[in-house]
């Protein structure tokens, strides 16, 4: 008998199931709580879309200001979880 899944072990497989990896069994079983589920088709569809626009666009160079503010937030993050 299958496992039924929850809307937890949706997003713990999401990026495996947009992929187009994992079992044909874990495919299935997405598929099928999905097929039922507003909430993960949602997501699902939402992660699709955005991965389609990040993807379709193309290189591009930042600006050197907002480069520097950026590595300087996550220069300040991770003094900050250290």
């Amino acid at each position: 008998m299958r496992k039924t899944l929850d809307c937890k072990d949706v997003l713990e497989n999401l990026s495996c199931y947009v992929d187009g990896d994992g079992s044909v069994e874990l495919r299935q079983a997405l598929e099928e709580h999905i097929a039922h589920c507003r909430r993960c088709r949602v997501v699902v569809d939402t992660t699709r879309r955005t991965l389609k626009v990040v993807l379709d666009v193309d290189p591009f160079e930042v600006p050197l200001a907002t480069s520097a503010r950026l590595y300087a937030r996550i220069e300040t993050i991770l003094s900050e979880v250290s």
